[in-house]
């Protein structure tokens, strides 16, 4: 295969890949599936911020149907300042301007 070949169809696995996050209901607690036209997927459950923050890292430039802004937390009241926040529990913050540079920080430190 020729080079130029392989980066179109890395472009389009990057085009149609995706991921998606879905709310908590009584059944089921907060979950995502990731998908990709080459043969991977991925499921999981998120009841963690560790777990949100692995899968946002692995596969959130591929997140669909649900903005940023309403990812799920994990405890604690939500911080005074969230601009930059995306998730939090009751004694970390995750944040970062894009998922490559997300990182979880202890609240003091936002």
């Amino acid at each position: 295969m020729r080079i130029e070949d392989l980066r179109h169809e890395a472009r389009e696995e990057r085009l149609s890949a995706t991921l998606h996050i879905y709310p908590a209901t009584e059944a089921m607690p907060w979950h995502y599936h990731f998908d990709c036209p080459h043969g991977h997927e991925e499921s999981g459950t998120l009841e963690s911020l560790d777990a949100l923050a692995d899968v946002l890292r692995r596969w959130g430039r591929h997140l669909v149907d649900l903005p940023w802004t309403v990812l799920p937390t994990f405890g604690g009241a939500a911080p005074a300042r969230t601009e930059g926040v995306w998730s939090w529990d009751d004694s970390r913050v995750l944040v970062g301007s894009d998922v490559h540079a997300l990182t979880l920080c202890p609240r003091e430190q936002t």
